[in-house]
């Protein structure tokens, strides 16, 4: 039979801009179908008085994928980087500790006792072996270090990365690593330098290499954004490939082309427009991917609807400086689950990178809502974020209102690695087997940041190139 086209990708997030931006590039003419009317998914910037609000991500790190990305659109001028040691706090019975990323900072912390700090220095001495059924990141510390390096160490840092419960978190499904050089070697520390010292050591990227004609660097940006904000990457994405993206279109239903001979896929529009392709790539959350594969792979749905999701509010606030009693200096702070408040970590936006607020003002973002049914979920946004800005004030010294703000919720934010998820991402990915043709890009089977969800997509841009040009 004739298809209408052939790639068809659902889903104009960063996974599937990138994607389809590949493709492009590869010489293939994708369709995107977006159902919003913007593309970019979780990654938005708000611009207005002079202030950069961030809904998703604020300073994320950038790997050789994302940096190449980068080049490849031409933003290597507008990319603003951000200090990695700008300072990180823990806070602590209503104070702000330095979090201790270094030896000497462990010794000199006072999130946790010297009982605790011997037990980390010592690992290297100890023998210890992971149990055979998968265990939860709570029980690995806890066995390993103990409660207090659970709660002030392992825990906020959890949650400000992954938005994920510790209690929850599966060992071999989100540090894989550290399960086998326990195994191995009876010890995360004797397994870590026994792995760097089998590693083969990585070719510099300076030294010859280059992408799409623009030369990549010796040193990559370790975190960062741009001068307009993260918004910038999906916008300037969406803008190259404005002919191919058609928003606000709602995907019925999905299934195989009719035919025994077809390996195609016939995609329905709410609309009523049916389109054929060759290829179909589904660019969008496990819970939606499921819901289009219902009644096509019932089993792989199912696997996909069991993969949780975290909830996020997202408060981004502007103020006055002289209304802010800390000095802000650094990164922000991680807020661990046993102090009890609603706020997960908070950006000093306007701290780490120029440009997020006028001169003599400031942009803070904090994320919060640990659990789907606390009730930060189900107040009005201004309650929420009044709710927020009072923790933050309470922390930082904060007087009066703030001059701006902006609020966003999500009750699925971001895909939680939990026990069990490595096998069913295993199993999701022996049943795609099955199913000639069709793709799922994104960050909830395996790699979670911007740059893997970059890696990912142009994969499955250079497998599908590679099967239409066989």
């Amino acid at each position: 039979m004739g298809y209408t086209e052939k790639v068809v990708v659902i889903g104009a997030g960063i996974s599937g801009l990138a994607c389809a931006f590949r493709l492009a590039r590869l010489g293939l003419r994708p369709r995107v179908l977006e159902a919003e009317g913007r593309a970019g998914g979780v990654i938005e910037t708000v611009r207005r008085n002079g202030f950069l609000f961030e809904a998703g991500p604020q300073s994320p790190r950038f790997p050789e994928p994302l940096w190449k990305l980068a080049l490849e659109l031409g933003l290597r001028d507008q990319f603003v980087a951000g200090d990695p040691k700008a300072k990180r706090y823990v806070l602590r019975d209503g104070r702000l500790h330095l979090a201790p990323f270094s030896p000497g900072g462990l010794i000199a912390t006072r999130l946790v006792k010297p009982r605790s700090k011997l037990r980390i220095l010592g690992e290297i001495l100890g023998n210890t072996s992971p149990p055979e059924q998968e265990e939860s990141l709570a029980h690995f510390v806890e066995r390993k270090f103990g409660k207090d390096v659970l709660d002030y160490l392992v825990d906020p840092v959890i949650s400000t990365v992954f938005f994920g419960d510790s209690q929850k978190m599966g060992m071999e499904s989100a540090f894989p690593a550290l399960v086998e050089w326990e195994r191995k070697h009876g010890s995360l520390v004797r397994g870590a330098l026994s792995s760097r010292k089998s590693s083969t050591a990585p070719k510099p990227l300076g030294s010859g290499s280059s992408f799409g004609g623009l030369r990549v660097t010796d040193s990559l940006p370790s975190l960062g954004s741009f001068k307009a904000g993260m918004g910038t990457l999906p916008e300037k994405l969406a803008e190259q490939l404005k002919e191919h993206i058609y928003y606000r279109e709602r995907v019925e239903c999905i299934a195989p082309s009719p035919g025994q001979t077809s390996r195609g896929w016939k995609v329905r529009l709410q609309n009523g427009e049916e389109i054929q392709t060759m290829s179909l790539v589904l660019a969008v959350p496990a819970y939606a991917a499921a819901s289009l594969l219902e009644d096509t792979a019932p089993q792989l749905a199912s696997l996909l609807n069991a993969i949780e999701y975290a909830p996020v509010c997202t408060v981004s606030s502007a103020y006055d400086r002289r209304a802010v009693s800390h000095n802000l200096d650094g990164f922000g702070f991680m807020v661990p689950r046993r102090e009890g408040f609603e706020t997960i970590c908070t950006f000093w936006n306007s701290s780490l990178l120029e440009g997020h607020a006028p001169k003599g003002q400031v942009v803070i973002t904090s994320f919060a809502g640990r659990d789907a049914d606390r009730p930060l979920f189900d107040v009005p946004g201004d309650e929420c974020a009044r709710k927020i800005e009072a923790e933050n004030a309470k922390i930082l010294g904060i007087t009066g209102l703030p001059l701006d703000r902006m609020v966003w919720r999500s009750e699925k934010a971001l895909p939680q690695y939990n026990i069990g998820h490595a096998r069913r991402a295993a199993q999701a990915a022996q049943m795609l087997r099955s199913l000639p043709n069709l793709y799922l890009a994104g960050n909830y089977l395996t790699g979670r940041s911007i740059g893997d969800c970059v890696q990912i997509a142009y994969r499955i841009a250079e497998d599908l190139h590679s099967k239409v040009h066989r």
